[in-house]
């Protein structure tokens, strides 16, 4: 039996612990998981992680964890040592302890560190979008400081994760509550195949201690009009829609818009994922409101 624990319990660590703990009827991977709250256990403070580890020693750690800004990345800008300290600091700490403990370390991570068309992005480019950059948002900045520093686990870059469950961090709840839209095609990230995957990960007693980046997006990524167009043909409309460009709004910080390739993820892992357009009508055919 693995003993795993899981850092955050917001849109993604949240899913991430039904499934584990309730892998359902067939399922082969045994676990014994915790899921650990930031007012419960403050693993910004390493002594306190230290002493939690100590006690419960799991096999794996699975950091879903951070700070993503409410409503969007824009508060970021205006707390932007709140977004370091738990993108970039507090997840290096956790790191570096589960090195010396020689402990797997899962972080789920952003793609946000690219931005433009032209190509599809692979674990192998460098971001353009991040740390070095001046245009770049500070969520962004935090996201890519991480991947600088980190020396130890395997990250995850997710973008737009979405599900049939309309919570407010859900890529469709923001799409549907948004009366504002802008036409961008970008990699989304089905919720559902990313616990596959980490679960299929755990199950075949993978190693996540060297440093590994790995893209996960679902392939063939659609537009915003597309990603509309879909959620009409299953009722899923709001009638203020209007489309707007990005000049028109008021913000304070730049966004990433980007295509990323996942080709990594099968050639490595042998894993698949279907196309974006599929995952969403599967979301959308079973939606559950919260």
């Amino acid at each position: 039996m693995k003993k795993i624990v899981i850092l955050g319990n917001g849109y993604v660590g949240g899913n991430l612990y039904d499934r584990l703990q309730f892998p359902g009827p067939g399922k082969k991977l045994r676990t014994a998981v915790n899921i650990e709250k930031r007012k419960l256990l403050d693993y910004t403070d390493i002594k306190k992680l230290e002493q939690y580890i100590d006690k419960e020693k799991p096999d794996y750690i699975i950091n879903c964890s951070g700070f993503t800004g409410r409503p969007n990345v824009d508060e970021g800008e205006l707390k932007k040592e709140l977004c370091f300290d738990l993108n970039t600091f507090a997840p290096l700490r956790i790191s570096n302890l589960c090195k010396l403990k020689n402990i797997n370390y899962i972080h789920i991570s952003s793609g946000c560190v690219y931005t433009g068309y032209g190509k599809k992005y692979t674990e192998e480019d460098t971001p353009n979008f991040g740390f070095f950059d001046e245009e770049s948002s500070t969520y962004s900045k935090s996201k890519h400081a991480f991947e600088l520093g980190c020396d130890w686990g395997l990250i995850l870059r997710v973008r737009m994760p979405f599900c049939n469950i309309l919570h407010e961090r859900s890529f469709i709840t923001k799409i549907y509550k948004y009366d504002n839209l802008i036409d961008r095609v970008n990699s989304k990230t089905y919720i559902p195949h990313l616990l596959d995957f980490i679960e299929y990960f755990i199950h075949k007693g993978y190693e996540a201690k060297d440093k590994e980046i790995l893209n996960f997006v679902n392939p063939n990524a659609l537009s915003t009009k597309k990603v509309t167009e879909v959620m009409k043909s299953f009722d899923v409309v709001n009638p203020s829609w209007k489309w707007v460009h990005f000049c028109d709004l008021e913000t304070l910080a730049n966004r990433s818009n980007c295509v990323m390739s996942c080709d990594k993820l099968e050639k490595e892992y042998g894993f698949e994922m279907q196309d974006e357009e599929v995952a969403l009508e599967r979301a959308l055919t079973n939606i559950i409101t919260v």
